[in-house]
């Protein structure tokens, strides 16, 4: 019975980040670009959801949660075009965040790994744009963006951090964490 309570947790949880996750991205789409000389770029607030999934929930839910985040919020704002680029950089971040933290905290923090997933998320949608442009001339943005992914993790890896304590903290989340994961 305990077996099957912690499934459906997971997934509870995994739900409600998920539906977390849509309601940041939404919300960060609703206000202008903070960065005036950067067309485009984000805070990347919804990262915030996948560094607390990364450190609680088994990897697999977390790839669940990215793709049905991506999706859902695809679906709703109207998104569906630049739906590309959020998936490889979403994935690209997700993957090497995943396989930089076995190192936290003994060689890397969670801020590093918030800015490694900040820096790789916006590598891979440069990725795509280049594919897609035919063109090797857009990876001249990446230099900028590498500036904006290490401010945005860095602003990630904070809140996810000091929010990760209180999400340890909740009964419902003891079955369910997976640290080995």
């Amino acid at each position: 019975m305990t077996e099957t309570n912690n499934y459906l947790r997971t997934y509870v949880f995994t739900g409600i980040l998920c539906s977390q996750g849509i309601i940041l991205s939404v919300v960060e789409q609703m206000f202008p670009s903070p960065f005036f000389f950067a067309p485009g770029a984000r805070l990347g607030l919804t990262n915030i959801i996948t560094m607390i999934a990364l450190m609680i929930l088994p990897f697999n839910n977390c790839i669940l949660l990215t793709f049905l985040r991506l999706v859902l919020t695809a679906l709703m704002t109207g998104g569906t075009g630049t739906f590309l680029f959020a998936a490889a950089g979403s994935f690209l971040s997700l993957f090497l965040m995943k396989l930089f933290l076995p190192l936290v905290p003994r060689f890397i923090s969670i801020m590093g790994v918030s800015i490694l997933g900040g820096v790789c998320h916006n590598f891979g949608q440069l990725l795509i744009a280049a594919l897609l442009a035919h063109s090797k001339y857009v990876l001249l943005y990446l230099p900028l963006l590498t500036v904006f992914g290490i401010l945005s993790g860095t602003i990630v890896g904070l809140v996810s951090s000091y929010l990760l304590h209180y999400v340890d903290a909740l009964s419902f989340i003891k079955g369910i964490i997976n640290k080995g994961n």
